[in-house]
């Protein structure tokens, strides 16, 4: 199986509300019907997380030793299937499959905790991409810690990630209209690359430009490591041309092509710079890094994700 096939096989979007699906939708079915030839699956998740046990569990005194009543609760999740989650997916099924021309669509139900549920479910099958989009209160305020977002873009390291933006394009804009794609080299940065790749050259006619963004850190002014700023902003221009080619080689039209080079902290300029273009969708490589590294050192990736909530992300590993 080659590379393209491999990003774009499986497709799992996790379901949580009518509202928020129906945001999701369009982009969904616009990816799905742009790469339609190597698209094998696609399928809708929910996770029933126990909301529905609310108030029967208000009824149960917990400190005198009392627990929910086995029957209650299974009954209670019988009702809760046949009056919320069946009919949700039943719309989601219906809405996705006509905004992907008609793509089949399967539906899975799954108990537990949201983010250990959508990371295990993608990482058995395994799910090549993961739609999203984001839905708790931590992530409407900008801050990850908490959050579900939060949780699969620690957790999940194998997939692509599409965060959706919350706030819809206008109708004659198309989200592929001006690309923003972080790059440093990186295996992470060169996987992104090659993803926008796959997606943009299908779609030349939409684009309008892609700006290709790499950030040298403003530590190199200072020359701490002993490493010449000279020679960092060579070493920045050749990820760049690399970049620049890999586009071409996937067909990308050249001319709408441009390359950027900034001083500065990364994940803070690259935040920056997609404001200042009006970027649609923003590419960023994903390193391996640990939930503990990333509270402590920053990511690059987590600053993207708070700062630019209007646009889709695409958080490639």
């Amino acid at each position: 199986m080659n590379s393209e096939s491999r990003s774009f096989s499986r497709l799992l979007i996790p379901v949580d509300s009518p509202e928020a699906f129906k945001r999701l939708a369009p982009f969904a079915g616009l990816l799905i019907r742009t790469m339609h030839r190597t698209v094998e699956e696609v399928d809708l998740l929910h996770v029933i997380s126990g909301s529905y046990l609310g108030e029967h569990m208000n009824t149960i005194n917990l400190a005198a030793g009392e627990v929910p009543d086995p029957d209650a609760v299974r009954q209670l999740r019988s009702r809760h299937l046949d009056e919320t989650v069946s009919p949700l997916l039943s719309e989601s099924v219906s809405l996705l499959q006509q905004q992907s021309d008609g793509r089949r669509v399967g539906s899975i139900i799954k108990d537990g905790d949201p983010i250990r549920v959508i990371s295990s479910v993608c990482r058995e099958r395994p799910y090549s991409t993961l739609i999203m989009n984001r839905r708790k209160l931590a992530e409407r305020e900008g801050r990850l810690t908490g959050s579900i977002v939060g949780g699969i873009v620690h957790r999940l390291a194998e997939a692509t990630i599409f965060l959706c933006g919350d706030r819809p394009m206008p109708e004659n804009v198309s989200p592929f209209a001006r690309c923003l794609i972080g790059v440093d080299g990186s295996p992470a940065s060169r996987n992104s690359v090659t993803e926008a790749g796959m997606l943009l050259s299908r779609v030349n006619d939409q684009v309008e430009t892609v700006f290709l963004v790499h950030v040298l850190d403003q530590s190199c002014y200072y020359e701490e490591d002993g490493v010449p700023c000279i020679q960092l902003g060579s070493s920045g221009q050749r990820v760049l041309e690399e970049s620049g080619t890999q586009l071409l080689e996937a067909g990308v039209d050249a001319r709408k092509i441009k390359t950027v080079i900034h001083f500065g902290m990364p994940g803070t300029v690259l935040a920056e710079e997609a404001v200042g273009c009006d970027a649609t969708l923003i590419f960023i490589g994903r390193r391996d890094r640990s939930r503990m590294a990333q509270v402590y050192l920053g990511s690059v990736c987590t600053d993207i994700v708070q700062n630019c909530r209007e646009r889709t992300l695409v958080l490639s590993s």
